[in-house]
């Protein structure tokens, strides 16, 4: 009987540790997703007409996985003020930025491994999805590499 209950007490005891690591960590998720979205909102400009009012839903996909909540709103200023070409011309829709820069720990190597697939020849959605790729398959550590 004392086994069964010890052996009770052990695994509630595990239960509710690990359950505490998981729920911290997603805490520190939204933490950071929160801090991005009050650094984008109402501070960076979404369009040439400088309108920095964004719909949530917009920002929330730029900053959905950061952990490093300067970084999307850098990375999508970036793309906008340097106008990076993005093979037929440097006026990006406002969308596409976001689906490059959603996400990134690293404004600069995010926008590096977008010019140098354009620079390689591909098509801009395939460069998109490549430094997407990159990103996600490396932890979020940038270290983005086209030839990868």
């Amino acid at each position: 009987m004392k086994k069964t209950t010890s052996n009770r007490m052990i695994a509630a005891w595990l239960s509710l540790l690990f359950s505490s690591f998981f729920m911290s960590q997603i805490g520190f998720a939204a933490d950071y997703e929160d801090q991005c979205f009050n650094e984008v909102q109402g501070k960076i400009p979404w369009n040439d007409e400088k309108n920095m009012n964004w719909r949530d839903d917009n920002i929330k996909q730029l900053c959905k996985g950061t952990t490093k909540p300067l970084e999307p709103g850098k990375c999508f200023s970036k793309v906008r003020s340097e106008r990076v070409n993005w093979g037929k011309g440097s006026q990006w829709e406002w969308k596409n930025i976001i689906n490059l820069c959603a996400g990134t720990n690293d404004a600069e190597k995010t926008v590096e491994c977008f010019n140098k697939g354009i620079a390689s020849g591909a098509d801009w959605r395939d460069a998109i999805l490549t430094c997407q790729r990159n990103l996600s398959s490396q932890g979020k550590s940038n270290k983005l590499d086209w030839n990868q």
